[in-house]
């Protein structure tokens, strides 16, 4: 089944309004203000904000880029971790065709024999993958050390010198050096490995390259003409350079062969169009990638499909997830029961600024209800 709208709600999302920066109601003018204030506080220097309510779309570029011009609709950004949630909809595409289960075994989708990946008995799950509670190492090349009292500034190029031309080979090399300390599903750990592992077994269950597959079930369906996997040549003149909070540039991800935990770039207008497919309660697809996958293990905390969720009460549930690049960080969060969704992303990555993000989110939404 292919991930796609039909034509009367592409119609719909399509022509229901767009306000711009320069044609503003009630809303418009208080996003545009808020946007203004979090720019005075001088820590971020530009932003691009999409906001869906009842399908009519709110898009504003406000700041300045590295070069001095204010972002637009051309601007490319990084979406880093974002991407996951582009992974975990083919996952959900794959329940939906009946080629896997949540809590089926991983290894059967994998090339050689992998009797690490399981303990007392029980092995790695895609459950256990999408919720990063599978027991994976954050990141290969496994190199824990250098994030040991590590110089912030530095420790992004130390990361891209790990990662620059890192092959699927050596990957599942270094999945063979895996030693687990728990059963999959008990302990929460934070993934990029699990998420790039979800990824190749994708490929091997539709015998297509992770590319492909985000292109042909997701952005072609979706329209989305100007998101990537992977940073080339020629969109590469459109990428927004990153700084970090001390105004330092920032190096784009490394490129290498696996993309599933963090390689989609895309544009503000692109990210509206996955919002507008996010918040469509009626497809298949996002009922599956917005389950709750922990059943009230953490009370009012859940995940999806690589998404966060938060219940509170008898209001809407939250649905959102964040990306951070080396140097820029960004926020989605979907409020599918009231037709609402906010996307926020900036050149400029800190540790705290997704939570500044997130505020203004908030914001956003609580002004909209």
């Amino acid at each position: 089944m292919e991930l796609k709208l039909s034509s009367l709600l592409l119609f719909l999302l399509t022509f229901s309004g767009v306000v711009s920066c320069q044609s503003q109601d009630n809303l418009g003018n208080f996003i545009s203000n808020e946007c203004d204030s979090l720019l005075r506080n001088g820590e971020i220097k530009s932003l691009s904000v999409g906001v869906i309510k009842n399908g009519k779309i709110y898009k504003f570029h406000k700041g300045k880029l590295t070069n001095g011009k204010s972002p637009s609709k051309h601007t490319l950004y990084e979406i880093a971790s974002l991407t996951k949630t582009f992974t975990g909809t083919l996952l959900a595409k794959a329940i939906l065709d009946k080629k896997v289960g949540l809590d089926d075994d991983i290894r059967k989708y994998l090339p050689e024999s992998y009797p690490n990946l399981e303990f007392n008995g029980q092995p790695i799950t895609f459950r256990s993958l999408v919720t990063h509670t599978s027991g994976l190492p954050n990141m290969f090349p496994n190199r824990p050390e250098i994030f040991e009292n590590p110089d912030w500034d530095e420790l992004p190029f130390r990361i891209n010198e790990l990662q620059t031309g890192f092959t699927e080979k050596q990957f599942l090399e270094e999945l063979h050096q895996v030693k687990l300390d728990t059963v999959s599903g008990y302990k929460f750990s934070y993934s990029n490995s699990g998420a790039n592992l979800l990824g190749l077994c994708l490929e091997r269950m539709y015998k297509n390259p992770y590319e492909d597959l985000v292109k042909n079930h997701i952005l072609k369906p979706l329209e989305m003409e100007n998101t990537y996997v992977g940073i080339s040549n020629n969109n590469s003149q459109f990428l927004a350079k990153g700084l970090n909070v001390k105004g330092i540039e920032m190096p784009a991800r490394a490129e290498k062969e696996l993309n599933a935990e963090g390689g989609i770039i895309s544009t503000l207008d692109d990210m509206i169009k996955y919002m507008q497919f996010g918040l469509d309660t009626n497809n298949p697809l996002i009922q599956i990638s917005h389950q709750e996958l922990f059943d009230g293990k953490y009370g009012d905390f859940e995940n999806g499909l690589f998404w966060q969720i938060f219940k509170n009460g008898e209001k809407a549930r939250k649905i959102f997830q964040n990306g951070g690049a080396f140097g820029t960080s960004s926020w989605m969060t979907l409020l599918p029961e009231t037709n609402t969704g906010v996307f926020i992303i900036t050149n400029v990555s800190g540790p705290e600024v997704h939570q500044k993000l997130s505020i203004l989110a908030d914001k956003i939404i609580e002004h909209a209800e």
